[in-house]
Formats: structure tokens, sequence, C-alpha cells
């Protein structure tokens, strides 16, 4: 069995197993989700602290929700889905649901979210899958300080203008040899990892014409920055104003 054949094969199991998977959990989520909407009902009569809870509940069933009905044909392309995205709301809310993590560990994510970022066309639910993938990563890597940093800022590269998502953590970092590998189908250099998530990330990026790229110094951390074109709104508009 040659190369090409192993990863047909391993697709083939994957599906399998995700349609089991998406069977297994959908029913019990949509009992938890059930009932987040009756506590919601109830807010009212409530403490804040209640509420907030509820609330980071909610936002993390709708988002486990969108990851089983989307992971069993992750390599597919789907039409665009697009709309108004706002890069520091999405990333506030992907920096909420991953702060109860990072607390169990002693972690606090700090945001530098610069005021200037200009809203683009993009997909949602993707963009808050990428960025609480990189979240979980940061969060997992092993940190030397207490503190994980997500920053946003516009850059100029290569004569256009980019919105600049950034991650930095504290961990042990990944080897120069690795290179680009660490955005392939199954890699993983977790002991229980799938090594989907990376490979998932870059697709879903690349679907929109995004792109994500790495610096790393072994035992010294990570930065991973998003690169999302800002003319997409701009082009956009302009096709509408066409069509009309």
């Amino acid at each position: 069995m040659n190369n090409d054949e192993i990863f047909s094969h391993k697709l083939f199991l994957l599906g399998k197993f995700t349609a089991s998977l998406i069977h297994e959990i959908r029913n019990p989520l949509s009992v938890i989700k059930m009932n987040l909407e009756f506590l919601n009902m109830l807010k009212s009569e409530l403490p804040t602290e209640a509420n907030d809870s509820i609330q980071s509940c909610v936002e993390a069933t709708n988002r486990m929700i969108f990851l089983i009905e989307n992971f069993s044909d992750f390599s597919k392309k789907h039409p665009s889905e697009l709309s108004i995205c706002n890069v520091n709301e999405i990333t506030q809310i992907a920096v909420n649901i991953s702060q109860v993590n990072a607390s169990r560990m002693n972690l606090y994510i700090e945001t530098e979210l610069s005021p200037n970022i200009p809203s683009i066309y993009f997909h949602k639910d993707k963009m808050l899958h990428v960025f609480l993938n990189l979240l979980n990563n940061a969060i997992e890597a092993k940190n030397k300080s207490d503190k994980i940093f997500v920053r946003t800022y516009l850059r100029n590269i290569d004569d256009k203008q980019k919105i600049v998502w950034e991650i930095e953590d504290s961990g042990t970092g990944i080897d120069y040899e690795l290179g680009d590998k660490i955005f392939s189908d199954f890699y993983t250099s977790k002991k229980k990892g799938t090594g989907l998530g990376l490979g998932v990330c870059k697709m879903l990026l690349e679907q929109y014409n995004a792109e994500i790229h790495f610096e790393s110094e072994p035992g010294k951390g990570t930065k991973f920055f998003v690169f999302f074109d800002t003319s997409s709104l701009r082009n956009e508009n302009a096709k509408q104003n066409t069509d009309n």
C-alpha cells in the first residue's frame, strides 16, 4: 500500500469515526442547550455572575454544535457564507471561551487589540474555529510565564494592507526542522492529538484568501500569525454596486 492509499484509508476511517461520534454527541448536546436556554429565561432571577457563566456555556455549546456538524467534511470546500466580521469582536468571544480552560492552568489571556481594525467579509464560525484552535494550542504549550498574548494590528505586506491576528505563548517552542510540516494532515506532537487542528485552520483560512504563519524558538515560545486581506470588504462592496 503506497502513501496515497494509506492517506485515503485514513480519511475513510476518519469519516466513519466522525459519523459515529456526531451521532453519539448531538443528542446530549441538544439537551444541554435546551437546559441552558431554560436557565436564560430565568436570568432576571439570577445573580450577574451566574448569568455570565450561563452565557459562556451557551457560546461554548453553540461552538461545539458547529464543530460536530462540520468536522466530518472538514476537507471539502463549501459555498461561502460570508458576512461582515469584526476580527476584534470574534477574538474577544474566543478569549472568553478559552479563559476558563486557561484559568485551570493558572494562565491569563491578555489582549492587545487595535481599535483601528476594519471589518472584513469572512465566515464568522470558521474564523472563531481558527482562533479557538490557536488559543487551545497556546494554552497547552507548557508555558513558562502566566500569560498568553493575543494581538491585532494592521501591517502593509507586499503593498497590501493586512489585518494581523497574533498569538504568543512562552511554551516549549517548535523545532526548526519541522517547518510547515506542522500544518500537514495528521501531524501532531501531542500524545493524544489527532493532527487535524492546524491543518484544518490552514484549509479554512485559505478558502477565504487568508494565511497562517508562525515564528518559534525552541525553549522560548511560539508566535502564530493570521493575515486577513482588508480588500475583501471593498471588493465585495464594489461587486454589489456593479450588480445593482
